[in-house]
């Protein structure tokens, strides 16, 4: 587990909250959810990958609307895959595929 790349994912992540707290409720229980968890990234107390299942908040990007805010999903979903061990080859190969068909790489 790369603690200072979830550091990292853990700053962009608070800072989407932020920017739309005033805005949404459903940020605040999110922010509020994941408070523990974050305080725990950034201290880099968070040494072995988690599963899935045990991120809070997931459901409110389905069930609240969250969805509509892209940057704040992307936000969460990249930290998500920090907290569960970082990218994994296939996902890492899906991405440089999916690069390539678009010409960005």
């Amino acid at each position: 587990m790369d603690t200072e790349k979830l550091k990292e994912k853990t700053l962009k992540l608070r800072s989407a909250i932020d920017a739309l707290k005033a805005m949404d409720p459903a940020v605040t229980r999110l922010d509020q959810e994941l408070a523990p968890l974050m305080d725990r990234a950034d201290r880099g107390q968070i040494r072995t990958p988690l599963e899935w299942r045990d991120i809070p908040g997931r459901f409110l990007f389905t069930e609240d609307g969250l969805q509509q805010y892209a940057e704040l999903e992307l936000a969460f979903a990249e930290f998500k895959i920090e907290l569960t061990g970082g990218e994994s080859p296939t996902l890492l190969r899906l991405k440089a595929q999916m690069a390539r068909s678009s010409g960005t790489d």
